[in-house]
């Protein structure tokens, strides 16, 4: 089965206002990364030490569970209902080809709705939603009754270190992509995933790649959500918004996807800094996102050849295919219990045409950051995970 994943615009390397493109010195990140490195090897070496005191760390964070009903749901022990799941679930993961497929049987064997079917789909292409910074949110699709059985197959917790001030908008960079950013969907979907408790007063939006937001039917189910296209018209119009709106970039992108394997801790950011940079000429707090156990949804075949193919398509079309498989062989999703792990923010001081420096040295905060609620959490959450990677 294979799935087409995001490739936000973030990725490029900062330009100055001139659109120069001279090679930066990295004193500020390497400067920064060397004390976060020196952090690192000083933290405890036994997983029963570092599980004891990432347990007392967290009685200072915030924790969200799904609602009552769901984690009743999730604890139910029948075969039938739990089979039920299963297939709400495998539905759920292949939206993005059973909607598009849908529509295209309609086009091929209802001849009276080829005219109609056109329209909508040249309409796909011009709407204004892709890139108004909002979306097209509808409540009554978040409170559909599918959400209570699909949090219950992949029980979502969420940790907040520090709760967020509704006043500031965010940019929110989450890491890893996973194939579909499952989580991220569950999440920002469902009103019984417990997100409006946990960001009390925030709108989050999910950036997706520009070209997603074009896919027939999968896109209002995207923009039904809260989605947004990850342009930077649209990034900056979400946040010029005020009153909490806030973006969620997944900044790995098509090419992170293709490392995405259980136990894989790979995050391409080492120089993905265009998410930094709309934070800075927003003056939007920064706040890293890792979500533990989206990367062990789906097993990736992997492949010389194969691996070839999509690093070229990577590279020439801007997004990638991974090809994966789940329970029984297929695209079953394994059933996991992610957790996502809200660092602390990181402010920035707000600057129209901020300088590489600039752009440098939040990032590098940034990285320090992320590496922190990675180690402090990891042994608790991840205590089989790799050490994280940044690439």
């Amino acid at each position: 089965m294979t799935a087409i994943t995001q490739e936000p615009p973030q990725s490029e390397e900062p330009q100055t206002p001139a659109d120069a493109r001279e090679e930066v010195p990295a004193t500020g990140d390497a400067a920064l990364m060397s004390k976060t490195e020196k952090t690192l090897h000083q933290q405890p070496t036994a997983d029963k030490t570092a599980a004891s005191k990432a347990n007392e760390d967290e009685d200072d964070a915030l924790t969200f569970d799904a609602d009552k009903q769901v984690l009743r749901l999730s604890q139910h022990t029948s075969r039938t209902y739990r089979a039920f799941q299963t297939l709400l679930a495998t539905v759920f993961a292949t939206l993005i080809i059973i909607l598009p497929l849908a529509l295209l049987l309609g086009f091929v064997y209802i001849w009276w709705l080829r005219i109609p079917i056109c329209a909508y789909v040249a309409f796909c292409f011009v709407d204004p939603a892709i890139d108004n910074g909002i979306g097209r949110q509808v409540e009554r699709v978040r409170r559909l009754w599918v959400w209570k059985h699909i949090n219950a197959y992949f029980r979502v917790r969420m940790v907040v270190e520090q709760k967020l001030d509704p006043a500031h908008n965010y940019v929110f960079g989450v890491s890893p992509h996973g194939i579909l950013c499952f989580t991220g969907q569950i999440l920002m979907a469902s009103q019984h995933s417990g997100i409006d408790d946990a960001l009390e007063g925030i709108t989050f939006h999910t950036a997706a790649l520009h070209h997603v937001m074009k896919v027939p039917l999968f896109r209002e189910y995207l923009l039904a959500i809260g989605v947004i296209s990850s342009s930077r018209n649209s990034i900056r119009r979400c946040l010029a918004r005020g009153n909490g709106h806030s973006v969620g970039i997944i900044i790995g992108g098509a090419k992170e996807s293709l490392y995405t394997n259980r136990g894989s801790r790979k995050l391409i950011l080492k120089n993905r800094k265009g998410f930094v940079r709309e934070a800075i000429m927003a003056g939007a707090p920064l706040v890293p996102v890792f979500v533990f156990g989206e990367n062990d949804i789906f097993q990736q075949l992997d492949h010389p050849v194969l691996r070839r193919v999509q690093r070229w398509l990577q590279h020439r079309m801007k997004f990638a295919i991974p090809v994966f498989y789940g329970r029984f062989g297929f695209f079953v999703p394994r059933r996991t219990s992610p957790t996502v792990i809200f660092g602390r923010p990181i402010f920035v001081q707000k600057s129209e045409s901020p300088s590489f420096d600039e752009i440098n040295k939040a990032h590098a905060a940034y990285l320090v950051e992320l590496h922190r609620i990675y180690n402090k959490y990891r042994p608790v959450y991840d205590p089989e995970g790799d050490d994280l990677t940044i690439i």
